[in-house]
Parts: C-alpha cells; sequence; structure tokens
C-alpha cells in the first residue's frame, strides 16, 4: 500500500494513524507539526559529532569582531539559497526570489532592538550575497562542508531564511527568532496549492 501526501508542504493528518499493514510512505513530511510533539527529544537526538561541532566554533570564534572581544552578542544565521530557484521555472511556480531590500528589513528587526548584532551568511551563491547582503558586521561562510555550515547554524541565536528545506532547518537548530519571507508561496499559483504557510513554518515564524 502506498500513500502519497496533499502537498509537498501540507500537514496531512491521515497520516496520524496509519494501516496495520506495510505501507510506502511518497511524502516531504515538510512541516513541523509532524514532529512538534516530541521536538524536545528530537533536538536531543539530532545532535553534531563533536569534531564537527568544535570547526563550527572554531570558525566562528575565528570571525568574532575584535571590537566586541570580551562582549556578549547576538548571531544570527542568514541562509540565502538563490542557484536553481532563479530559474524561471521556479518563479514561474510560485517562488519569490530574496531581494536586498528583504535582507535589510530582517536585518534591521534585529540592529533596531540589539545593540550588537553579528549576521552569518550560509549560500550557495556567494559573490550575490557579498553584493547584496552586506554591512559591517556580516560574515560569509566560505569553503566549509554543508554539514559544518550547519553546525554554524545550530550554535547561532536567530535565523533570517529564503527557500529550501536547507534553511528551514538552519533556522529549526538556531531555534530563535526566525524571519522568513512573507511572500512565500505567491497567491493564485501551482506552489499555494503544495504548500500552506500554516503548515511549513512554525506560528512564530516573523514574514517580512
Amino acid at each position: 500500500m502506498t500513500l502519497h501526501e496533499l502537498g509537498v508542504s501540507i500537514y496531512d493528518k491521515k497520516f496520524e494513524k496509519l494501516p496495520q499493514r506495510n505501507v510506502s510512505l511518497l511524502a516531504y513530511l515538510a512541516s513541523y507539526k509532524y514532529f512538534m510533539h516530541v521536538e524536545d527529544q528530537l533536538r536531543l537526538d539530532l545532535t553534531f559529532k563533536s569534531n564537527i561541532l568544535n570547526t563550527a566554533q572554531a570558525w566562528l570564534e575565528k570571525h568574532v569582531p575584535r571590537k566586541w572581544k570580551g562582549h556578549i552578542f547576538t548571531r544570527v544565521v542568514m541562509h540565502v539559497r538563490r542557484t536553481d530557484f532563479t530559474q524561471a521555472k521556479q518563479v514561474g511556480d510560485g517562488w519569490h526570489q530574496p531581494t536586498s531590500e528583504y535582507f535589510q528589513r530582517s536585518m534591521a528587526f534585529f540592529t533596531d532592538c540589539l545593540e550588537r548584532v553579528q549576521f552569518v551568511v550560509l549560500s550557495d551563491d556567494p559573490p550575490w550575497c557579498q553584493k547584496h547582503v552586506n554591512g559591517s558586521d556580516v560574515i560569509y561562510s566560505s569553503g566549509n562542508t554543508p554539514i559544518i555550515d550547519m553546525a554554524i547554524a545550530s550554535l547561532c541565536d536567530h535565523a533570517i531564511i529564503t527557500v529550501g528545506s536547507y534553511g528551514w532547518w538552519a533556522a529549526w537548530f538556531a531555534n530563535g527568532i526566525t524571519i522568513t519571507q512573507k511572500d512565500i508561496p505567491r497567491t493564485g499559483t501551482k506552489l499555494s496549492q503544495r504548500m500552506h504557510r500554516e503548515d511549513y513554518y512554525k506560528t512564530d515564524y516573523v514574514g517580512l
């Protein structure tokens, strides 16, 4: 028996109780609602190996601003996925490309109320980020593996994300305030039929 989900990012209640037989699930299960009742336990299970965490910590320590040595400051991970999502097919499907204005608003969300904030950029398009996501307290991960980058995200306090499941999990590991693009999915698009914001993003995520 094979069960399909309603959409890639739609919580499907039929998965709550499965038949007493062999069942194949063809699903992304991309909704926090599937595991919110065991999230505390999941955070204990999904931990990084010490060598990975140490590498991430060392990278962050290397990039502590000299002016903040000995001071408490806040780190905000920013995940910027572009490359494949800049294609006309993805845009037409309903994905909205992040703009420099989105990042400026999101960064201001934190800097307007916090004295010292460092933004840590993880991206598959570093050149674009260095041009459009910049500031005196912005650093860019370069040359690290995806798992090291995810560990870096886990050591941050808050998150600003764009599209894709990697950014979603980066925000989950950061486990603080999360900023998302408010216009995803675009209303009336094919994507809006497969993705419900209220199922994909946690209720306390902030759309800007």
